[in-house]
C-alpha cells in the first residue's frame, strides 16, 4: 500500500494543475484555500494521483511547496480522506485490480474517521506515516489502540489537588513554608540535588526520599527551634508548590520510543500516550514498568478500558516502561457490541472474550458458536457449546463470527382481515381457531361469513390452503388445531365487491363521485354537492341506473332513466323523495336553455374606447362593437384592421374532483378542454401517417389566428357581409397609421422601407437590393396589414405583383433546391432513351 502522507501532499501539491485543467485562471491557484475540497468527485481524484506519482518529488519538497501554496493542516486531513477514498474504490474495481493493490482491504474511509485524531494527522504531515499508527488488522480494529489515537484523551494528572499525605520528595520539588499566629513568616524552598531544603537561621533540612508527611513532621520540628511558640500561640504548616520533572524512558512496541520529559505525578498512561501508544504489534495487556533494574509493575490496559481500573502506576525518575508484542490476539465480530481484534492472556476464556467485547448483540444467536483456528499448519473447526464458553481456552489466532439469529419465527400464528385486533399471536400447546378468535377480540360486522381459509406451511415450505365455514365457528358446531405459522385470513364482504359510488354531473357547485350510502336521496345527492349553479334547469333532474346483469327483458338497453322535477331550494316532489339512489347511478343536473354567460370580447388599439366588452346580442357584428367603443381616432389605419379569433384548438380549462362517502375530497385534477384535446392528437396522427414532420405542422395548432377584414366596408355598409358576427374571446386590433413596408425572404438587403404613394411592387424590391440569385419571382407575395394575403400573378413573361400599402410585408421565396442526378440515374436515362430509339429505328424501317 502507498504511504499515506504521499498521497496527502502530492494532492496538496497539484490541486494547481487540476483547477487549471478546469478552466481557472492562474491567480487563482495562489491560495490553495479557495478549492472546494470537499465536491472533488472520486474520479478526479483518481486522475489526480496518477498524474501526481509520477512527479518524482520527494516528500520534504512536497511539504514546503504545500506549505507555501497555503493548504492547511485541517484541508491536509480532509484531502487524506478524499485519497482513501478513492484508493479504496479503485482497489476494489475490477478494472483497477491489476494496477493498485492494498494490503488491508477495509483501509478506506472507515480508517479516515477513525484511524487518526486531527492533531495526529498533522503530525504525519510534518513526520511522515508509517505502520505503527495503524489500529486495523485486516480490516477489524484493535481494541484499545483508538485511546491513545484519540486527541482528547490525554491522561494528564490534576495538579489542583492537595499535597498528597504519600508524595515522595526528590531534588527539583518546591515547598511553602507558612508560619502565622503569635509569629509570621514564610519561606519558600526547593529541595536541592543533594535532597535538601535550606530555611534562614535553621540550616540544610535532608528530605530526599521522605513521604509528604514524614517531611513536614522534621521540618516543623527543626523550626521549633528557632519558634518556640509553635505549638502554642503560632502555627506552621508545609504545602507543595511546584513538583519537579522526572525522566522516563518508553521502549518497545510504540509510536515514538524514546525518553520523555512527565511531572512527577505522571503514570505508566502518562508515559504511553506522550510515546503514542502501542504499535499495532504491541501488547496492552502487559506494559512492565522496571526501576532500578527490577520489574515493580505489570499494567494491564483492558481493567482501565473497561473497568476503570487498574494498576496506573506513579512513575519516578529513570523508571523505564517496556511495551512487548502481543502474545495471543483473536479477531471476534459479527453480533457483538464491540467488533474488534483483541489481545488475551494465557489461559483467558471464551467467557472472558465476551466480556471484553460487551456480550452479544440483541440479535446474536447465543448457540453453538464456531471457533477458525490454526492447528498443526492447518485451519481446523473447534465448537463451543454454550455450557464450555467459561471453560474454552482462547489461542492465538482464532477468528469468531457470531451469526445473526434465523428469520424463522417459532409458535407464532397470524390473523389477517376484519378482526377486532389482527396480528401475530403465541402458538401455545393445544390453540384451536376458536381460542385465537377469543384472543383477537372476535370478528367485525363487515366480515364475509360464508367463507375463510388457512394458509398452512408444510414441512418441505409449500403451502396448503384449509377453507373453513366462519360461521360454524363461531357457533361452535365446528374448530380446528392450528399450528406454526398458520396465517387465518378472513375477508371483508366490501373487500369482495366493486367499490360501491355514486356520481353526479352537470350544473351543480362541486361535481364528482361520492361514496354510496344506504338510502340516499336525489335532494341529498345535490344538497353534498354544495346545490345548484345558477345555470342549473331546474325542471328536471335525471337518474341513469345501471341495468342489472341479470335482467333479459330487454337486450338492447343500456341504463334505466329517471326523470324528476325540481325546485330551486332542493323540495322534490314526493315521487323524488320516495326514490332511493342505488349504487352506480349516475345523477345529471341540466343546463337551462335560457341561461347565457357573459360573453367577453375585446377592442385594441385606435378607438376612443379601447378595453373588454360583453356582447349584447348573440349576433352582434364589429360595426356595433365599434361603434360601442367610441370609433376611430384620428390616427387609426382601418385597412390594417385585424379580428384575432380563436381556433377549434384553444383549450377551455375546467376542474374534476373526486370525493369520498363524506364529502371530502379526494382527487382534483385540472383537465384540459376534451374536444380541442382530441382534434389535436387525431391530426397529428394523420400528419405522421402521411410521413410529414410535426414540427412542420405546429402551425395547425395555434389557439388564435388572425382574420383579415375590411374595416372601411364594414364602416361603409354595417351589417353586410364584411361585417362579421363576433365569438366570445374575439379581439379587434386596430393598429396606427403605417408609414414603412418590410421586405424579407430572397432579397440582397431584407429591411423595412419607407412607404412611398405611387411607388410599385419593384420599388421596394430595389429597395432592399433586388432579388437574390435564389429567389422565386413568380412565387413572391404580399401579407397585408389586416392579414390578408396576394400572390404575384404570371402570364407568359408578364407578371402581375400585388398592390402595395402601408404595413404590408412582402416576402420572396426561395427556389427549391434541386437535386442532381445521380450516375445510376444517368446510365438509366441513357439506357431508356437508346431503347426508344431502337424501337423507333425499327418502325421506321419497316
Amino acid at each position: 500500500m502507498r504511504r499515506i502522507l504521499l498521497s496527502i501532499l502530492l494532492l496538496a501539491i497539484s490541486l494547481g494543475q487540476f483547477t487549471t485543467v478546469q478552466g481557472q485562471s492562474a491567480a487563482d491557484l495562489q491560495n490553495l484555500q479557495n478549492i472546494d475540497i470537499d465536491n472533488l468527485t472520486p474520479d478526479q481524484m483518481s486522475q489526480l494521483i496518477q498524474k501526481l506519482e509520477s512527479s518524482g518529488m520527494s516528500e520534504e519538497q512536497l511539504v514546503q511547496m504545500a506549505k507555501m501554496r497555503g493548504m492547511s493542516d485541517t484541508d491536509i486531513t480532509k484531502l487524506r480522506g478524499k485519497i482513501l477514498q478513492a484508493q479504496a474504490s479503485e482497489s476494489t474495481s475490477p478494472a483497477m485490480s491489476g494496477a493498485r493493490t492494498r494490503t488491508n482491504p477495509m483501509e478506506g474511509d472507515a480508517q479516515v474517521e477513525q484511524l487518526m485524531s486531527p492533531m495526529e494527522s498533522i503530525n504525519s504531515a510534518k513526520n511522515g506515516i508509517d505502520d505503527s499508527l495503524k489500529i486495523y488488522d485486516q480490516g477489524l480494529e484493535v481494541f484499545g489502540l483508538k485511546f491513545f489515537r484519540a486527541s482528547k484523551l490525554t491522561f494528564e494528572p490534576n495538579l489542583n489537588v492537595p499535597s498528597p499525605a504519600n508524595y515522595t520528595l526528590g531534588p527539583g520539588d518546591e515547598l511553602y513554608i507558612d508560619i502565622w499566629g503569635a509569629s509570621e513568616q514564610n519561606y519558600q524552598v526547593t529541595v536541592s540535588p543533594e535532597g535538601s531544603i535550606r530555611v534562614p537561621s535553621i540550616g540544610p533540612i535532608f528530605v530526599n526520599g521522605l513521604k509528604m508527611e514524614e517531611a513536614k513532621t522534621k521540618i516543623i520540628a527543626r523550626l521549633k527551634k528557632i519558634y518556640s511558640t509553635i505549638g502554642r500561640s503560632s502555627f506552621a504548616d508545609v504545602t507543595l508548590g511546584q513538583i519537579r520533572t522526572i525522566s522516563i524512558h518508553v521502549i518497545g512496541q510504540v509510536h515514538k520510543p524514546g525518553t520523555y520529559s512527565l511531572t512527577s505525578f505522571g503514570t505508566v498512561f502518562n508515559a504511553l500516550y506522550n510515546a503514542g501508544g502501542p504499535t499495532i504489534n504491541g501488547s496492552l495487556r502487559q506494559i512492565e514498568v522496571y526501576r532500578e533494574r527490577e520489574l515493580i509493575s505489570t499494567l494491564d490496559a483492558y481493567e482501565f478500558f473497561i473497568k476503570g481500573l487498574g494498576e496506573n502506576t506513579t512513575l519516578k525518575d529513570q523508571d523505564v516502561v517496556i511495551v512487548k508484542p502481543y502474545i495471543n490476539r483473536v479477531r471476534f465480530q459479527g453480533e457483538i457490541k464491540r467488533p474488534a481484534a483483541y489481545e488475551l492472556k494465557e489461559g483467558e476464556t471464551f467467557g472472558d472474550l465476551l466480556n471484553f467485547a460487551g456480550g452479544f448483540a440483541k440479535n446474536a444467536y447465543s448457540g453453538t458458536l464456531n471457533v477458525i483456528r490454526a492447528e498443526s499448519n492447518f485451519r481446523v473447526v473447534k465448537s463451543i457449546a454454550p455450557e464450555e464458553r467459561s471453560t474454552f481456552v482462547m489461542k492465538n489466532g482464532d477468528e469468531i463470527v457470531v451469526p445473526t439469529i434465523s428469520t424463522e419465527f417459532k409458535s407464532r400464528v397470524t390473523i389477517e382481515g376484519p378482526v377486532l385486533n389482527p396480528g401475530q399471536y403465541e402458538l401455545t400447546e393445544g390453540l384451536t381457531l376458536v381460542d385465537l378468535l377469543k384472543k383477537a377480540d372476535g370478528l367485525r360486522g363487515d366480515t364475509f361469513m360464508e367463507r375463510a381459509v388457512i394458509i398452512r406451511r408444510n414441512d418441505d415450505f409449500s403451502l396448503s390452503n384449509l377453507a373453513f365455514d366462519p360461521k360454524k365457528i363461531i357457533a361452535g358446531s365446528d374448530n380446528m388445531l392450528l399450528q406454526n405459522n398458520d396465517v387465518i385470513r378472513f375477508e371483508s364482504i366490501y373487500s369482495m365487491r366493486e367499490a360501491y359510488n355514486i356520481t353526479i354531473e352537470g350544473e351543480v357547485l362541486k361535481p364528482g363521485t361520492l361514496g354510496y350510502a344506504k338510502d340516499m336521496t336525489v335532494e341529498d345527492m345535490i344538497y353534498r354537492s354544495g346545490g345548484f349553479k345558477e345555470s342549473a334547469a331546474r325542471s328536471f333532474v335525471e337518474v341513469a341506473r345501471r341495468t342489472h346483469p341479470d335482467s333479459t327483458s330487454d337486450a338492447n338497453k343500456s341504463a334505466e332513466i329517471f326523470n324528476f322535477p325540481i325546485s330551486k331550494d332542493l323540495s322534490l316532489s314526493a315521487e323524488a323523495s320516495n326514490f332511493k339512489l342505488q349504487p352506480f347511478d349516475l345523477v345529471v343536473i341540466r343546463k337551462s336553455p335560457f341561461f347565457q354567460e357573459q360573453e367577453i370580447v375585446e377592442v385594441e388599439g385606435e378607438t376612443k374606447f379601447p378595453g373588454k366588452y360583453s356582447l349584447e346580442r348573440k349576433d352582434e357584428r364589429i360595426s356595433s362593437l365599434l361603434e360601442r367603443s367610441g370609433g376611430l381616432t384620428n390616427y387609426a389605419y382601418a385597412k390594417g384592421a385585424t379580428l384575432i379569433r380563436r381556433t377549434e384548438y384553444y383549450k377551455t380549462p375546467h376542474n374534476g374532483n373526486v370525493r369520498d362517502a363524506e364529502g371530502n375530497i379526494i382527487a382534483d385534477v385540472k383537465v384540459d378542454d376534451d374536444a380541442s384535446e382530441i382534434r389535436r392528437q387525431d391530426l397529428t396522427y394523420r400528419f405522421r401517417k402521411e410521413g410529414f414532420s410535426l414540427s412542420d405542422s405546429l402551425e395547425i395548432f395555434r389557439q388564435q389566428e388572425a382574420i383579415g377584414i375590411n374595416l372601411e366596408k364594414i364602416i361603409e355598409s354595417p351589417g353586410s357581409k364584411y361585417d362579421l358576427i363576433l365569438r366570445k374571446g374575439d379581439i379587434l386590433s386596430i393598429p396606427r397609421l403605417f408609414q414603412t413596408v418590410r421586405v424579407r425572404g430572397e432579397v440582397l438587403y431584407p429591411s423595412n422601407i419607407q412607404h412611398n404613394k405611387g411607388s410599385g411592387f419593384k420599388h421596394y424590391i430595389s429597395s432592399a437590393g433586388g432579388f437574390d440569385q435564389r429567389a422565386k419571382k413568380s412565387k413572391s407575395y404580399a401579407i397585408y396589414a389586416n392579414g390578408s394575403a396576394a400572390q404575384t400573378q404570371s402570364f407568359l413573361w408578364f407578371r402581375d405583383y400585388p398592390q402595395v400599402e402601408p404595413g404590408m410585408e412582402i416576402v420572396v421565396p426561395k427556389k427549391p433546391e434541386k437535386q442532381p442526378l445521380s450516375p445510376q440515374a444517368w446510365v438509366a436515362m441513357a439506357s431508356s432513351i437508346a431503347t426508344i430509339a431502337l424501337i423507333v429505328s425499327q418502325i421506321v424501317s419497316k
